[in-house]
């Protein structure tokens, strides 16, 4: 995996560098947190640019799914406000970051267990390739295993009642948790429309992949 090296010319800095909203001539900065490294500095192209190391080289996602009973495949989306997405909130997969310690495993029962009491329930990885969230500043090598872990968990239909044109949790109260009121499944080609989300349309085309 390459490097980010120091800028030898900082007079040919193509970004803009302001610390405490003072503009720095800079050769490498590093920020370092629980979640992984960002680092800005000189790219092995010869241009400066920073780039995001992320903790075990990906986070975990779930997609939940059914069928109904005219086998049609349905997909389980989570409403929620995401910053980084807007003001408004956003049809999103749950998942998130890698704690330190945690091997992805443990963040996909945990974060399905924080964001909608669903920690309990089985799953299954879908295999290929794992995947990178921003290939422009993310580093995650998917020859190595690095990436997104995305997770399947089919839940029974039974456990599901109509909502419109969609269908919820029949009681939301059996995992404990509010958000999973904030679920909904969708037809899979509308949950693909509905998400801004690029790690629930990667995982949907992992799971069509996967019982296609």
């Amino acid at each position: 995996m390459f490097e980010i090296q120091d800028i030898p010319d900082t007079s040919g800095c193509g970004w803009v560098v302001k610390i405490d909203g003072t503009v720095r001539r800079v050769q490498r900065i590093e920020l370092g947190s629980t979640f992984g490294t960002l680092i800005y500095g000189r790219r092995p192209e010869g241009y400066d640019s920073w780039v995001f190391y992320e903790q075990g080289g990906g986070g975990a996602v779930t997609l939940l799914y059914a069928y109904t009973p005219y086998d049609e495949l349905i997909v389980g989306l989570l409403l929620e406000k995401r910053a980084n997405m807007g003001d408004v909130p956003v049809w999103c997969a749950i998942g998130g970051f890698i704690d330190p310690c945690e091997t992805h495993e443990l963040a996909q029962v945990r974060e399905a267990d924080e964001e909608a009491g669903l920690g309990s329930l089985r799953v299954k990885e879908f295999t290929g390739m794992r995947t990178n969230s921003n290939r422009a500043f993310f580093v995650a090598d998917a020859s190595e295993g690095e990436g997104v872990h995305a997770y399947g968990m089919e839940v029974p239909f039974e456990w599901l009642t109509p909502d419109g044109k969609t269908f919820r949790f029949q009681d939301t109260n059996h995992f404990n948790h509010k958000k999973a009121s904030a679920v909904r499944f969708f037809p899979w080609r509308e949950a693909i429309n509905r998400s801004p989300d690029a790690l629930a349309r990667s995982a949907i085309a992992q799971l069509l992949a996967a019982v296609m």
